[in-house]
């Protein structure tokens, strides 16, 4: 399919005039436009690095002019098990997603992720801004992701036009990416290479912000913009450590204040990981418990010790928790972007 930018209604030029079509080009991907496409991805950078219009390798080698089209995500679809929303992060071909390992294991407690989610996009919290470059000229099929962060807004306006600000000191993030029809997928990363890394903003008991190197992202795009949106990456062991039981302590005492004490959820939490019985759960106790512990555990072998993508599915001791959820995504105006 081949997607009009005057009719998605959301084509935002930075460098030159509108061209007539988003997907330059026809279904077929060429192996030039694949290799084209891998360039881009090995001349993005890592995280932090993205600003301006950027540029292809068929806009650098044509002169062709980069459109970009910009979108905020309007929903996060949760992963409710390690099965959906998983791909093979470390070669293993086994799809990969202890994030929904994690979410299973907290709705025991009665912390209902989805709900945290949603209540979190509404409020214009940890909302994820994303654009795509496409050269004009190019029939290649290959393209640009970038990434940011947007600055916290209350009443988001996820009508297709409204505006959004890139927060300047979260990481952002830039990928290439290869068109097939109206199919975006990014390019698989290379061995060797520094995966972008985002702070994303992810209901884990309570919302919490969490570095993720991001793997792969992909959607489809419609007249009212992305649907079937993926995101996978992982956080190293390290980050989930220091962030995620200090945020879940903080999450059960806000649950069991009061009289809410008395409620189920919270005597199951209390009776589970309340080891010194004092009525209150510890970032340690959590770190302590079994049950945690298996839920929070790495499940992957991703980075070498200069932090680069260095895969590793016989590896023992693994050093990243993988983290893959969906997404959809409405036309927004973003402002401010370094």
């Amino acid at each position: 399919m081949i997607l009009a930018l005057s009719g998605l209604g959301l084509a935002q030029t930075r460098c030159g005039s509108s061209p007539t079509d988003f997907f330059a080009g026809t279904a077929g991907i060429s192996a030039a436009g694949k290799n084209a496409a891998g360039a881009a991805h090995a001349n993005a950078g890592s995280a932090g690095s993205v600003g301006g219009s950027g540029g292809t390798g068929d806009e650098a080698g044509a002169g062709g002019v980069a459109v970009s089209s910009e979108f905020v995500f309007d929903s996060q679809v949760l992963p409710t098990s390690s099965s959906s929303y998983a791909l093979d992060l470390d070669g293993d071909a086994k799809p990969e997603n202890a994030y929904g390992r994690v979410l299973s294991a907290l709705s025991a407690y009665g912390l209902p992720a989805q709900a945290a989610a949603d209540t979190e996009l509404a409020a214009g919290r940890g909302l994820q801004l994303l654009a795509v470059e496409v050269p004009s000229n190019s029939a290649s099929g290959s393209a640009t992701l970038e990434l940011w962060r947007a600055e916290d807004q209350a009443n988001p306006d996820f009508g297709g036009t409204g505006s959004f600000v890139v927060d300047s000191l979260a990481p952002s993030a830039r990928l290439g990416a290869i068109i097939m029809g109206d199919e975006l997928n990014s390019v698989q990363a290379a061995v060797g290479e520094t995966l972008p890394r985002l702070l994303l903003h992810l209901p884990l008991g309570g919302a919490v912000d969490l570095p993720v190197s991001v793997y792969s992202i992909s959607f489809q795009i419609t007249a009212d913009g992305l649907t079937r949106g993926q995101l996978n990456g992982a956080a190293l062991a390290s980050d989930v450590d220091a962030i995620v039981p200090p945020a879940l302590a903080a999450q059960f005492d806000r649950a069991c204040a009061g009289a809410s004490v008395q409620g189920q959820p919270c005597q199951t939490a209390l009776g589970l990981l309340d080891s010194n019985h004092d009525q209150r759960i510890s970032a340690e106790e959590l770190r302590r418990s079994n049950a945690v512990a298996t839920a929070l555990a790495p499940d992957v072998k991703l980075f070498d010790a200069q932090g680069k993508f260095a895969p590793d599915s016989a590896a023992v001791v693994k050093d990243a928790l993988s983290v893959g959820f969906g997404f959809t995504a409405v036309g927004a105006r973003i402002s401010q972007i370094p």
